[in-house]
């Protein structure tokens, strides 16, 4: 997309190409302003096909009518998880709201752009800083949603966690910069993603207000509009101990937060493995979803539901094997990234995961 011209450039490329290589078809005035006309459309196309809006730290990926992914920039974006946008009817939508309050600010300009209504509802799919620190520049005006032990969980944690990184993010900024530097050419890509993770951090740090939802609920909610209603799911013990899955019926379209990874590692640390794959296999069966947005990577289908399973179910095999024969758990999480795996981002979440699994392995 980047070599694409924009709306501007076309037109401004189409009136200064000579008229006298189109000899005898725009010699007549009339046939001039047709030609400018027909310049004026193409141009306006491509200014659509190639939206201007949400470029710098999150791309647009329209998934039905009225419905869209924002997908994290990973070229230095500010975003660092997805979100989506939902035209409500009489109403606008966001599904999370970003890490850093610059990026929040260019997602809601550009729901308010594509639906032509201010932004009324936001939901936190989890209390993780990259889902969440956008919630400031939604209010007033939004209501922010979560889950009560979501909201009860994002007012401890962020108050010591941005403790410590306004004493620390000097030397995590200068460290992902120093990983940059020493990158390998398979490595360098994520190594931007984490250094726009770190730079972003640090420059929203000084204005960064924790900003709580107004709104909870337990197990389920459902939230209607005039052109469509969308379902708001609790998923406990997956990624975290209260997850929500965002549900488009009609669609066939699940808003997944963090229960869902897209070729990248998933992380274990704040929930259980075997309780993810279950609602993973559940969100596989059922028939009417189509598409799934998650938390990190592109949007896809079934098949990378059906990936993170398998995901799962390998790491927990190696872990059921390394219990049997008693090998100790610092010796277990050195082992290599399976081979499947070895090119998804987020290597570092991996002896982590091991971790967890072989715990859970433990308990059986």
């Amino acid at each position: 997309m980047k070599n694409d011209l924009t709306s501007i450039e076309f037109f401004i490329l189409v009136l200064s190409f000579p008229l006298k290589v189109y000899p005898g078809s725009i010699k007549n005035a009339f046939m001039r302003k047709l030609y400018l006309a027909t310049a004026v459309s193409v141009a306006l196309m491509i200014g659509l096909r190639n939206p201007q809006t949400g470029q710098k730290n999150f791309f647009i990926e329209q998934l039905a009518p009225g419905v869209w992914a924002a997908i994290q920039n990973d070229k230095g974006g500010h975003a660092i998880s997805n979100a989506g946008i939902v035209d409500l009817g009489n109403k606008t939508l966001v599904f999370d709201a970003f890490m850093n309050p610059d990026a929040a600010s260019e997602l809601k300009q550009t729901a308010e752009q594509l639906t032509k209504h201010p932004v009324s509802f936001v939901i936190n799919s989890h209390y993780h800083d990259d889902h969440i620190r956008g919630n400031q520049v939604f209010v007033p005006g939004a209501s922010i949603i979560s889950t009560e032990w979501t909201k009860n969980e994002m007012k401890k944690a962020e108050a010591e966690e941005q403790e410590w990184l306004r004493k620390n993010i000097g030397k995590s900024l200068e460290k992902a910069k120093q990983q940059l530097q020493s990158a390998t050419a398979n490595e360098k890509d994520e190594a931007v993603m984490w250094l726009g993770y770190y730079d972003g951090i640090a420059k929203s740090l000084p204005t960064l207000k924790t900003t709580l939802p107004g709104l909870t609920f337990k197990d389920s909610l459902w939230i209607h509009g005039s052109k469509r209603s969308v379902l708001l799911i609790e998923c406990k013990n997956c990624h975290t101990a209260s997850d929500v899955v965002m549900i488009l019926p009609v669609e066939g379209i699940a808003f997944m937060g963090d229960v869902l990874f897209v070729k990248r590692h998933p992380w274990f640390g704040d929930g259980n493995a075997e309780s993810l794959k279950k609602q993973l296999e559940d969100f596989y069966a059922n028939a009417s979803l189509k598409q799934f947005v998650p938390g990190h990577g592109p949007v896809a289908g079934k098949g990378s539901v059906d990936t993170l399973i398998r995901y799962i179910s390998d790491l927990q095999q190696l872990a059921t094997e390394a219990v049997q024969k008693n090998e100790v758990d610092s010796d277990f999480i050195k082992q290599d990234v399976l081979s499947q795996y070895k090119s998804w981002w987020f290597g570092r979440f991996y002896p982590d995961n091991l971790t967890e699994v072989y715990h859970e392995a433990k308990k059986k």
